[in-house]
Parts: C-alpha cells; structure tokens; sequence
C-alpha cells in the first residue's frame, strides 16, 4: 500500500509534534510516520513504510498490539496502554499509545514515557529493597495524617504485630498492643509529637494479636506543612526483642559476676605482662585493693615473700601452656593481712581459637579454714543454744552408764519438753522463740551441777543427764527445782512472757544394755505428763511401756486388718412404735485370728487417732449399702440401713461425693440410708457440717443425731440442722422408769423434738419397764438388747421373717 501523506490541518500537527505521531491501515501496517518518531527511534521512513507495526515493538507486547488493533477494527474505542518500542540501535523505549480509526486508516499518538517507567521502576526497585531491608532488620514504616487520625502500618508492622498485612488499626488499637506499664509512655510522647512537634526514640514492649511479647525500638517525628503546621506524625517501628534478650542476658550476667562472692579477675593475653583489665566487687572486698589500683597491674601484686614458689611455677606454667589451672595460694590484702586464695585460672579464646584474655576465679577460703577448725565443736553442740546435741549427748549418756554400774549409782534421764511453744513462734516469730529457748537452756546450766549434762534434743526438747546419783529419789529435788526455774517470768523488751514444762523422768543403775533406751522411756514418761496437764513430771514405769507397746502392736494388727478384711458387720435392728422393724444400724465386729473379738470400744478410737478410720468407714459404708439392697429386696417394708459417721471421715473433702459413688455402684435408693453423726462433727466447721447435710439431704439421705444429749448439744445449731432425727444417747435410759430427772429429760427432748418436726429414736432398751414408759411418751423408734442384739446378716434376715408383736406390757418382744 503506498504511503499516506497526511493533509489539511493535520500536516502542521503530524510534522511539529514532539509525540510519535504514524499511521496504519487495518492490518496493522505502517503507512506514514513523523520526523520524531523517525528521530527518536532512529529508522528512516522508507525502511519502516509498508512494514508491520510491530517491527519495532519488543515481541512481548505484541500480543498488546494485536489486542488493541482487533478492538479498533471492531469500532471499539480503546484507553491508552503502554508498551516497550525497540530504536535502531537496541535501546528500549517506553511508549504510552493511543489510537483512534479514521476511514481508511488508524491513526497512532505514542508519547515517550521512558523517564517515567525509569522512575516508577526505580521505586519498585527502592520499595522491593525497603521491603527486604524490614524484613531482614524487622522494621517497618508508618505514619498518621492528623486530617485522618487514623495510622497506617506498613506490611513489617503489621507482621510484628501478628496483623494481617494491609490491617489498618485505629490509633485506639495501635496504643493497646502496648503493654500497659508502656502504654502510657507512648500515649504521651505521641501526643507532644503530633500536638508539638516533638520527635521520640523509644523503647518498649507489645503484646502481639496472639499473646506473644515483643520489644519494639518507635521512633516518630512529626512533618509540618509549607505553613509550619503540623500534619502528620510519621516514623519506624523495629523489632528488637533478640537485642533485649542479649542485652538481660549481658546484664545478667554481669549482675552474676558483680554479685559472686568469689572474685573474678579477667586479664590481657594479648599484652605483654597480662595486665588486669577487669576486677569484681567482691575482688576488691577480698583483697582490699580498689578496682582502679588493680587495673593495669599483673595479678602476681598480690604475692608475698611466703607465697610458695612451687605453687608459682603451676601458677605461670599454666598460663604458659594457655590451659586451665587449680592452685591454693597464699596471697596478701592491701593492709597486709595473709588469706588463702583458692584460684581457677582459664583460658578464654575467640572464634579463631587464639586465646585473647584469662578469666581467673579467686575464692578466699581462710574463713573455709577457720570454720574447718570449728567443725568438731558444732558437730557436738547445738548451733542456738550451744548446748552439746545429740551426738556429744549420746557419748555422755554411754559415760554415766559406765560410772553408774561400776560405782553401784544411779542414772538419772530427764526428758524436758516446753508446753505449748508452737503457739509462741507462730504468733509472736521465730526471734522470741529463740530468746525462749536460750533462756531456758540457761537456765537449766543453772540449776546442774557442772558435771550434770543439758543437752537440746530437737525443737523445743531438752535432755538432762545426772550421772552419780546415790538413790534414785534424789533426783525429784533437781525436777522441782527446774519445773520451779523453767516457769518464772521470762521478759522480752519489756514484755513478760510466760512458759511451763512437762518432764519425763527415767533412771538406771547401770544394768541397762543399751543406753539410749533410757531416753526413749523418759521420752514416754514426758507424754504421760502431758497428758496429766502439764508443768508436771512422770516417772516411766514399766506398766507405761506396757500400754505404749500395746498400742502400737494394735496399730499394726489394725492396719494388717484393714488390708486383709478381717472386718464384718453385725446389724441390731430399730423397731418403729407400731412394732415392725423399720430400720437397722450398721456396727463393725473384728475378730482378730489370734487375739479373737476386739472390742470396738477398743479399736475405733485408735483408728481416730491415727487416721485409719477413713479406710474402715469406706469399707463399712460399701458393704453396709450393698447388704441393704439384698434385705430390701426380701423384705416386703423398706429397711433403713443406718451407719455411723466419724467426724474424720465426714470433714474429708470429697466425703459427698463419695456417699454419691457408694449409692451409685450398690443401687440403694437415698431414702433407706440413714448416717448417723455426733455432734462432734460441728466443733470444727459448723457452717461447712450444716452446708454438707445440707447436700446430703437434698440427694435424700436421712441424717439421724446420735449420742444426743451428751455432747455438744447446741440448740442455736439444732435448729439450723438439716437432720431427720435425735437418737437419745443410752446414759438417759437405764434409769428413766425411776429417775424423775432422767425422765424429764427424754419427755423433754421428745416434745422439743415434735415441735421442731423431727423423729426420736430411744436408744439402750433393755427391759420392758423402760420400754413401757418409753412407748407412753409417743416416742417414735427404739433400739436395743430388749428387742435384739447386734447379728450377722444370715442371722438377720431370718429375724425378719418372724413377724414381732411388741406390748409394752409384756417382759420381751413375742413371735406371732
């Protein structure tokens, strides 16, 4: 096609244009151009003409061209797109086209937008590099404009915050990542940065959206207008909690080191004659020399004309061969005072392995000497009181046997103990309990002879040996005397205090074979005096070990019970007034294989005292409710399985939920179990006793009062209880159809127990007297030997099926 020569107003426009200025048909070829796309390009016209128009555009954006030119044939109008043309001589320039179709042909305008995309690439360029640069350094850009007030985070900040990238928080939102010890410091150096222009350089802590704490390094400065009027606060965020972390553990340890009470030293290996170039406190405190008159200076300063010189020689040797050294040296303070320096001396080396200091640890051990000295003394005597303990006391002890069965005298062992001293370090401290014990131990050493023994034995127990003795009664004048001594006043700043002590008395006259069994009787002897009230003393007695050896031989057997189940329950029934049986109490018998039947009397109030009670109530609790499952479902009334409750058992935490899990497992509904507590479970925790009856009572279990009358008997508690029945202790019955008194008593508590809606159960009927006045005071359920003793299950159920008719009138319950 030849070319097309522009006309009209258009040939002033197509040859002056500073624009690339060309025309083409619609297949893309090129027909005319203008000088400037000739001179920017560099081609001459004739070898473009009749040539495609993408000859000179780079082959990516062809695809461009082909695009925009389809649309143009279409009749579409098309917006201005940018591609990249290629000049004669390879250089690329970036053109911003814009085309529009004229009759025959497409008229082209292409602008040089080189300069532009340089720039817009360079700031690609710059922010692909800031971007880089907060990653690698965890630093990033934000600003505020205060039109707005709304900050804007860079992808960086939002990162170290956990934030989505592009997450835009209100300034309300920004200042709560910050902790709230720094919150208020950013709060204000922000203001006075926005409202006066004041820049910050601060250093704090965030917590991130996920809980994660972060040290932060904000700087912000503000950016004023041509006017000078602030407009926007802008600044760096950076994440410097590694640094932080650095520099506590830098801080640390110098911490460490400053308050190590050895002494470090670090010196040059790197100068000649090693100087010191650091020294801590306690070097200084060690040798007296001040941290600048040590700095500089070789360590041998410290060294003597007495310093051993083979020590020296491993001391210098060591360094020589840059390997670690132990050495025990003689050195000298500045005032000229010798001390032993225990001395470690190693090597410190750099990544290339070459030693650059010595770190020398420098611990004086001359007290370490001293106290070695003094070993042998506190290793015989108390460390309060002075007094000799127990190892000297043991030696002492095996001495007056000696002397005791070679001269045919007698031994004396006092087992001192101070009453009621706890009370006086948990109230009044430590401090005047110590004064206690040291005057006590004073005044003991007072009152002996000096060739007597006091000694501490532990706490607040004192021992007294009185060796050669004539007769044993000699001693009781050396007791009451100490008894005497022991209980005067005793004052502390100005304040009088008070203290008694109960003491056990145990002699010997030599025979004994193992002396420190003296001390153990006496030991028993004291807690009998105890037990006596106190400010007293006993004499052991062999009745004493007696009892003691009993004691812990049925503690044994009792626990050897519990494991093997040597246990069994004997049930003793409650009959209702009408005369049927309406319940059951659940009692525990222990035959013993070898001892036979052990009383409960005898075995319960050990297993009180020595928390053994728990394992045998959970049994008796298990198999008490299991055994009344089998009676009721043989019985054609219900049967209440009543059991006893220690106060033990029923203050343990988890005690409700295990009357649940006990239900649970045997099946017995709430309703027929009945347990039966002593008042005693109130001394402790009253409003804890009320809220836990309270729970059993809406799980509906029946709770029974037992002993009543002979306790504590609260009426302020008995009628916040939430219980179902008093049980009138035995001690009121015997007597009740001839004592007026003990009459009055259980018509008393049957009417009260009317009026308060609660059932009564008269406990101990042994004759039909008792049971006949009983049955005229309407009381409702009786229990004892006059209607059945305690029996065994099988023995039970047969009980159960004899009918009972019980006459007040008749000697004993008759089988219908």
């Amino acid at each position: 096609m030849p070319p097309v020569e522009p006309q009209g107003k258009l040939d002033q426009f197509f040859l002056l244009s500073q624009d690339l200025f060309c025309c083409i048909d619609f297949a893309g070829t090129l027909l005319s151009i203008n000088p400037t796309f000739e001179s920017l390009l560099g081609y001459q016209a004739e070898a473009l003409l009749g040539r495609p128009c993408g000859v000179v555009v780079e082959p990516r954006d062809h695809p461009v061209i082909e695009a925009a030119l389809a649309r143009v044939c279409r009749g579409e109008k098309i917006n201005a797109f940018d591609i990249c043309a290629l000049a004669v001589d390879g250089r690329r320039v970036w053109l911003e086209v814009s085309a529009s179709a004229g009759e025959q042909v497409i008229y082209v305008i292409a602008r040089d937008i080189s300069r532009r995309k340089a720039v817009e690439m360079q700031l690609r360029r710059n922010q692909r590099l800031f971007r880089i640069a907060g990653e690698t350094a965890h630093i990033g850009g934000w600003y505020m404009d205060l039109a707005v007030g709304l900050p804007i985070w860079s992808e960086e900040v939002c990162r170290l915050h956990d934030m989505p990238v592009g997450h835009q928080p209100t300034l309300e939102e920004a200042i709560a990542f910050y902790t709230p010890s720094s919150r208020s410091r950013i709060q204000a150096v922000f203001t006075n940065c926005c409202e006066k222009g004041i820049s910050f350089d601060e250093e704090l802590e965030i917590i991130t959206q996920q809980g994660r704490r972060r040290w932060v390094r904000v700087i912000g400065r503000a950016v004023r207008d041509e006017l000078g009027k602030i407009i926007q606060a802008q600044g760096s965020t950076q994440d410097i909690t590694e640094r932080k972390d650095t520099e506590r553990q830098l801080a640390l340890l110098e911490r460490s080191v400053e308050s190590s009470t050895n002494g470090v030293v670090i010196v040059d290996a790197q100068r000649p004659d090693l100087p010191i170039v650091y020294v801590n406190a306690a070097f200084e405190r060690i040798t007296g020399y001040s941290r600048e008159a040590a700095l500089g200076r070789n360590c041998r300063f410290l060294q003597g004309i007495d310093t051993d010189p083979a020590t020296q020689v491993q001391l210098r040797k060591g360094i020589k061969e840059q390997r670690d050294v132990h050495v025990v040296i003689r050195n000298y303070r500045r005032n000229g005072a010798p001390f032993w320096n225990d001395l470690y001396i190693s090597p410190v080396r750099d990544e290339a392995g070459v030693v650059t200091h010595f770190i020398g640890a420098q611990n004086d051990i001359t007290a370490q000497r001293e106290y070695q000295a003094q070993l042998s003394h506190n290793a015989n005597h108390d460390a309060l009181t002075g007094l000799p303990n127990r190892l000297l006391l043991d030696q002492r002890l095996a001495q007056g046997c000696l002397l005791a069965r070679r001269y045919q005298r007698y031994l004396a062992v006092l087992f001192i103990d101070l009453d009621d001293f706890k009370p006086i370090n948990d109230t009044l401290g430590h401090e005047v309990g110590d004064y206690i014990l040291l005057e006590v131990a004073k005044r003991l050493e007072e009152e002996l002879r000096p060739w007597d023994t006091v000694a501490r034995f532990g706490g607040d127990e004192f021992i007294v040996l009185l060796p050669d003795l004539a007769h044993e009664d000699d001693v009781l004048q050396v007791v009451e005397r100490l008894l005497t001594r022991v209980s005067a006043p005793y004052w502390y700043r100005s304040n009088e205090l008070r203290i008694t002590a109960s003491i056990g008395i145990a002699t010997n006259d030599g025979t004994i074979q193992t002396p420190r069994q003296l001390i153990q009787q006496a030991d028993l002897a004291m807690y009998k005096a105890k037990r006596r009230g106190r400010n007293t003393f006993q004499w052991y007695t062999d009745e004493l070990n007696r009892k003691v050896t009993e004691r812990v031989n049925l503690r044994h057997a009792l626990q050897q019970a519990i494991e093997q189940e040597q246990f069994e329950l004997h049930y003793q029934p409650q009959i209702h007034h009408s005369g049927r049986v309406a319940g059951v109490e659940a009692l525990i018998r222990w035959y013993h294989p070898e001892r036979g039947n052990i009383p409960p009397g005898q075995f319960i109030p050990l297993a009180e005292d020595t928390g053994q009670i728990i394992p045998i109530s959970e049994w008796v609790m298990e198999t008490a409710c299991r055994d009344a499952v089998v009676l009721n479902a043989e019985s054609a009334t219900p049967i209440t399985m009543a059991i006893n409750v220690s106060p033990m058992q029923f203050q343990r935490p988890g005690f409700l939920d295990s009357v649940k899990q006990v239900l649970a497992r045997s099946g017995l509904p709430p309703a027929l179990l009945e347990l039966e507590l002593t008042e005693g479970v109130l001394m402790d925790s009253a409003e804890h006793a009320i809220q836990v009856l309270q729970a059993l009572r809406q799980l509906g279990v029946h709770i029974a009062l037992d002993d009543f009358g002979t306790g504590f008997s609260s009426l302020s508690y008995l009628k916040r209880l939430p219980i179902n029945k008093l049980k009138v202790d035995r001690s009121f019955v015997g007597d009740v159809a001839v004592d007026s008194r003990d009459a009055a008593i259980v018509e008393g508590v049957v009417t009260m127990a009317d009026k308060l809606g609660l059932e009564v159960l008269i406990e101990g009927v042994e004759t039909a007297e008792q049971f006949h006045f009983l049955h005229t005071q309407q009381c409702d359920h009786f229990q004892g030997y006059y209607f059945a003793r305690p029996m065994a299950l099988s023995a039970l159920k047969a009980y159960l099926k004899t009918p009972l008719v019980v006459a007040a009138s008749q000697e004993s319950p008759t089988s219908l």
